[in-house]
């Protein structure tokens, strides 16, 4: 039994890019106020004394453990996965519910318990396709409610109510998780009542060696916002495992460093770092993930269009606005247009609304060029303000995506080549590239001549999509009209068919370069 959660509206893909760009140049902005850990009452409550006094029963989580084993990757969630097995996790979500938590043993109903935050915070999210952060979803915290062991609990509820104050462990915290990237990562397996002990020890360890969580930044420690927001629960009296302060709560799990630090002065000084609520998603670059269909290689992979149906309302203002204003200032239009344009594509706003917007002005040969060179201008400035500007943000946020590091990794020994096949077939969004590739050692030289080569063929695409919409539209009274409209859309279809072909090539000639790079080391062993 699956509970009705809520209904909340589709994000678009604009506020994607805005969250995006908030945790870029305002980390931490978004503030969190951490509940306090205060006991359930009633029959939940009920049934945990029970299953603490004399529980002796146990719960199967293999269903979920095959989940997280091939839909987790470095604590990231492969979501589309999840998707695609979405009904064994429903399933699995219905034996939660159905489960007798008095009867089960005490580390049992705790690994339950973890579990089910966690699988039900992923099912949030799939409830709620094309959100950037968990915290775009209303109440996702404190008012969606869900059935486990018959009580309709929300993740608070889970969370602050039941596990923290009944079992008083601190390393609650590195299990449960988010759904975002600085929250505890998700591991490739389920918690288990007769594996917890070991399994908080590991996941302790593995969040506490992140150097994201805890390190040293000159005299100072650099932890994770868990140890502000929570603090009490690692120095409180009743808690276990428990220290007399933070630092030494982390000696023992930490790395190496850290712990010779704490050591060598137990009282020092720590501050906080930011927290990415950016989604915890795993970013798939795979040979073997079969290639990707037309509509997905024209309207996703060429521009950062990242759901055409959640763009249309902002593609058509966007479109009004800039026909109307750019249209009316004679020479100056295209001048006008490319200002926005390339300031756009700093501010993460998807370029394929203004692409098309640009064939709707100005037609197929000025619009071509004026959005050209406009977003090649607005590419070069994102890599300027990444490398010299906003250096240290941007390799944060970005830190954390396994198909980026995979990329980084070839840029260092075919530069220019591995930019320009990302741009022909990207594997994360053009906006998002720019920053990206300021933190590589690519030139700028090389960026914008690899730029300006890779990004032509969906440039002509779009703007041909724009141009022939606002032909067809003028010409759509007649019969010479409709003879103009067969045109048209042959034209369109033979320029998608070739930049489906050049993609798909460039897709493969690109996993090829990366498998090159990762089995560089074995060859030379």
């Amino acid at each position: 039994m699956i509970p009705a959660m809520k209904p909340n509206g589709r994000q678009g893909s604009v506020a994607m890019w805005a969250t995006l760009l908030m945790g870029v140049l305002i980390p931490g902005s978004v503030g969190c106020a951490a509940p306090a850990a205060e006991r359930a009452t009633g029959a939940i409550a009920e049934a945990v004394e029970r299953s603490l006094g004399r529980g002796t029963g146990s719960f199967d989580h293999s269903d979920w453990a095959g989940l997280l084993r091939e839909g987790t990757a470095d604590g990231l969630v492969d979501y589309a996965y999840m998707e695609r097995h979405r009904a064994e996790l429903d399933a699995y979500a219905g034996r939660l519910a159905e489960a007798d938590l008095g009867v089960l043993d005490r580390d049992e109903l705790m690994a339950l318990l973890i579990n089910a935050y966690n699988a039900l915070t992923v099912i949030a999210m799939l409830d709620h396709p094309g959100v950037a952060s968990i915290r775009e979803i209303d109440g996702v915290w404190t008012e969606l409610e869900w059935i486990v062991g018959g009580h309709a609990l929300t993740l608070d509820n889970i969370e602050h109510n039941v596990l923290r104050p009944f079992f008083r462990d601190p390393r609650i915290h590195f299990a449960v998780n988010c759904a975002s990237l600085s929250c505890a990562p998700l591991p490739r397996w389920a918690y288990t009542g007769p594996e917890l002990e070991a399994q908080l020890e590991e996941r302790s360890r593995a969040f506490l060696t992140d150097p994201d969580n805890a390190s040293l930044k000159g005299d100072k420690l650099r932890l994770s916002r868990y140890f502000d927001w929570y603090g009490s629960d690692f120095t409180e009296a009743g808690w276990e495992p428990r220290a007399e302060s933070i630092p030494a709560f982390i000696a023992p799990y930490a790395d190496e460093h850290v712990r010779a630090a704490i050591e060598a002065d137990p009282g020092i000084d720590f501050e906080f770092a930011d927290y990415d609520w950016s989604l915890n998603t795993v970013e798939v670059l795979s040979a073997s993930a079969g290639e990707p269909d037309a509509r997905t290689l024209v309207t996703a992979s060429l521009l950062p269009l990242q759901d055409a149906e959640e763009d249309l309302g902002f593609l058509a203002r966007m479109v009004t606005w800039l026909r109307d204003t750019a249209g009316g200032l004679g020479w100056l239009g295209p001048f006008f247009f490319g200002v926005v344009y390339a300031l756009a594509v700093v501010f993460f706003v998807p370029g394929s609304a203004l692409t098309i917007a640009g064939g709707v002005t100005f037609g197929l040969g000025l619009g071509t060029l004026t959005v050209f060179v406009a977003a090649n201008v607005g590419a070069a400035l994102a890599f300027i303000i990444a490398r010299y500007v906003l250096r240290d943000r941007v390799e944060k946020l970005l830190a954390k995506r396994p198909a980026l590091q995979a990329i980084d990794r070839a840029v260092e020994t075919q530069g220019w080549r591995i930019v320009f096949l990302t741009r022909l077939s990207p594997v994360f969004p053009f906006n998002a590239q720019n920053y990206f590739y300021g933190l590589t050692g690519v030139t700028l030289y090389q960026y914008v001549a690899a730029s300006l080569v890779g990004m032509f063929p969906g440039t002509l695409l779009f703007v041909q999509i724009g141009a022939a919409g606002a032909e067809v539209a003028e010409a759509s009274g007649g019969a010479a009209g409709w003879g103009q409209t067969a045109l048209l859309v042959a034209g369109l279809a033979a320029t998608a068919a070739v930049v489906v072909l050049v993609t798909r090539v460039a897709r493969r000639e690109l996993q090829k370069a990366l498998a090159e790079v990762e089995d560089a080391p074995e060859a030379s062993a």
